[in-house]
């Protein structure tokens, strides 16, 4: 059986008691935009030489734009001295949620978005939801308080003396 022609096989000699371990080489091209030079070697390498440092690889990584804070809240600028208790609308399309925030005199940002969805993720899920034909659920999350029972248990659990699994271990040369 033939091996095809990019495929080269090396031989490490030194390592080791065996001298049968082998490289697999092959004739790679360079990922790196507008290189593509042709270079040997391994089949997980992905740049020559000149681009296998992270310094040469710089131009790719452009740091992101920090979002500003007015692209999802509300910037509202209140005259009032005493806080003032307000309701306004989900502002996420075909959601139509009514929400109340209070607006503090020393504070401008104030959520744009229903409890629903106050974060990216989540007016994602809500548009995938939509286009898929789903009606997504508008209601929060309720938290069903303990019962008597298991108060009670917390309360028994908490005023256990603390329990060590193990003794604590003797010094070396005490009989037992």
């Amino acid at each position: 059986m033939e091996k095809q022609a990019h495929v080269l096989d090396g031989k490490i000699f030194g390592l080791g008691m065996s001298n049968a371990s082998r490289v697999r080489k092959e004739i790679r091209s360079c990922k790196h935009p507008g290189c593509n030079k042709k270079f040997e070697g391994s089949p997980t390498s992905l740049y020559c030489l000149d681009h296998r440092t992270r310094k040469s690889r710089a131009e790719r990584f452009i740091p992101k734009e920090a979002p500003k804070p007015e692209d999802s809240n509300l910037v509202i600028e209140p005259d009032a001295i005493q806080p003032i208790h307000k309701s306004m609308f989900c502002s996420l399309p075909d959601c139509g949620r009514e929400y109340s925030f209070t607006i503090y005199p020393d504070h401008n940002i104030y959520p744009m978005y229903c409890e629903l969805h106050r974060t990216e993720y989540k007016r994602r899920h809500f548009q995938k939801m939509l286009s898929a034909g789903h009606k997504p659920d508008n209601q929060l999350p309720q938290f069903a308080k303990w019962s008597d029972y298991e108060m009670q248990f917390e309360e028994y659990a908490l005023n256990q003396p603390h329990v060590v699994p193990f003794p604590p271990k003797k010094p070396r040369g005490q009989i037992h």
